[in-house]
């Protein structure tokens, strides 16, 4: 009688905390997963802030130049051509951060790969006019290299946007990913298919010579 009773006091009892276990574990689960998600989106949103301020900083520079080059009534005193190169290497640096993090948290088609060779090419044109103290010549919004690199631009920000939102990649495949991405290639297929000698005076100056001044591969 009495093993009767303290078996159903036992189920009575049993039920209800393996019931608050699994709503207990199932919770965390279901809050785990959601801070991952809420983390991943985060890093997304922080990697497309970055890029779109980098984006304005190079246009904002690039006027700035402009005036420096052409429309000054004067000539560039050194320390404002310091000033140019210094934010135009910083622009640079904060770019090869964008293009780190997104060769090392996404899994990239031969295509991104492209896209973000050729744009890490534009921005680098700033820098190379400041050397030369050469407007970069793009006279419209119909002008080759403008074009590209505003495509080019929209391929990177689209990119940008999938930051922590899937898988990342093995530790082998973005380094190979960041080789590609960083390949002095681009800056044969940046001279060869967009830029031409007409429109743009300084890549004329610069065929000549090495466009990416890192080693070459």
């Amino acid at each position: 009688m009495f093993d009767a009773i303290g078996f159903e006091i036992v189920k009575a009892l049993v039920g209800p905390v393996v019931a608050v276990g699994l709503a207990w574990l199932v919770g965390n689960r279901l809050s785990s997963e959601w801070a991952l998600r809420q983390r991943r989106r985060e890093n997304s949103l922080a990697s497309v802030a970055e890029f779109y301020r980098l984006y304005g900083e190079f246009f904002a520079l690039w006027k700035l130049c402009n005036y420096a080059f052409r429309d000054a009534d004067h000539e560039t005193d050194d320390n404002t051509l310091w000033d140019l190169m210094r934010r135009a290497a910083a622009l640079e640096a904060n770019g090869e951060a964008i293009l780190l993090r997104v060769a090392t948290e996404l899994t990239l088609t031969e295509d991104d790969i492209r896209t973000l060779g050729l744009f890490r090419q534009g921005v680098q044109l700033l820098r190379q006019s400041i050397v030369k103290q050469r407007i970069l010549g793009w006279s419209s919004s119909e002008h080759r290299e403008y074009q590209a690199f505003k495509g080019l631009s929209v391929g990177v920000a689209a990119l940008a946007t999938k930051v922590g939102t899937g898988t990342a990649p093995t530790v082998e495949i973005a380094q190979r990913q960041l080789r590609e991405i960083t390949h002095n290639k681009w800056s044969k297929e940046w001279l060869a298919k967009i830029a031409r000698r007409d429109e743009t005076p300084v890549q004329a100056e610069l065929e000549a010579a090495t466009v990416d001044d890192e080693p070459q591969e």
